[in-house]
């Protein structure tokens, strides 16, 4: 289940020209507000609240074995106060995104960057969801919202003891306006971030339920396989596409640029079988006996040289 609203055309003209400068920490206030009529359990851009308690963290940032969905998610979770085993995740899309004037940012991922460009974002984007689902809280107890405190996804009015959870106050949350000012925690504090939790993507690994882009089918879809020339600097100098043309699935031979050759078939098993039986003719050009053997020896004549 995905709790993205789905944004047409209309809504996103009229959120777009509406918004002005009225994004603050993760909320589009009329896209959020939008989602909160139709009962969508959505607090900001970075958190959902379901009814069950569930807690949907939203991660904007591609996940590539370093874990950067639990790492974020745990920053989120620190910061909103809410209980861990509960947590899982979504991804916003590029086109979700831009339609709520990049409420997420950069999405982008390169070396540690998930983590390190985009921490205080989503640790004041979980603040924010926890002091909204606080006020709604308050405000239905009409009580101040000083006088109350979240911690495991429930909050807790201390002066009376009452108690709410999260699910239940979280569509009126979503009504709220964003806090102006928030108040990060200090690190020594910490309880989820920087612990040594379990990846949140483990089991959907293992059990083969995510999808990756090697996994997409389209109705129509063809695939390819291509081979470079394997010297830098090299072209095709001829293949033989007749050679394969009546292999299964094959529907077309085609050169790539001077350097390469690609195999178009039904499957991709199919291209690649095809193009390891396609007879290509290399032209390797001046680096064809460039080695690593020739490399180290430029490298220690370099040494010796006159300007080393």
């Amino acid at each position: 289940m995905n709790d993205l609203p789905q944004i047409n055309r209309r809504s996103f003209i009229i959120g777009t020209a509406a918004v002005g400068g009225g994004l603050a920490l993760g909320l589009n206030l009329p896209f959020g507000r939008a989602q909160a009529a139709t009962g969508r359990p959505e607090v900001n851009a970075w958190v959902v609240v379901r009814p069950d308690e569930t807690v949907v963290i939203r991660v904007a940032r591609s996940e590539m074995g370093q874990g950067t969905i639990t790492g974020l998610a745990q920053l989120v979770a620190e910061e909103l106060e809410c209980d861990w085993s509960k947590v899982t995740v979504e991804y916003p899309t590029p086109g979700q995104n831009v339609a709520r004037e990049r409420v997420w940012g950069n999405m982008s991922t390169g070396g540690s960057r998930g983590i390190r460009d985009s921490q205080d974002l989503v640790r004041k984007g979980g603040a924010a969801a926890r002091l909204m689902l606080i006020q709604a809280a308050a405000d239905a107890w009409n009580v101040p919202a000083a006088e109350c405190a979240a911690a495991g996804g429930v909050i807790t009015h201390k002066p009376s003891g009452r108690t709410t959870t999260f699910g239940k106050v979280a569509e009126a949350a979503g009504k709220l306006d964003a806090p102006k000012e928030i108040q990060l925690k200090d690190p020594k504090d910490w309880k989820i971030a920087g612990k040594p939790l379990k990846r949140l993507d483990t089991m959907d690994k293992l059990t083969g339920k995510l999808t990756y882009g090697i996994d997409v089918k389209l109705p129509g879809m063809l695939n390819a396989a291509i081979r470079d020339c394997p010297v830098f600097g090299g072209k095709v100098k001829s293949f033989d596409a007749g050679k394969v043309a009546g292999m299964a699935g094959v529907r077309k031979v085609v050169p790539v640029g001077d350097t390469a050759v690609a195999v178009v078939a039904d499957t991709w098993w199919q291209a690649k079988t095809a193009l390891d039986a396609l007879p290509i003719v290399w032209d390797e050009g001046e680096n064809a006996k460039v080695s690593s053997a020739s490399i180290a020896e430029w490298l220690k004549a370099g040494l010796d040289a006159d300007e080393a």
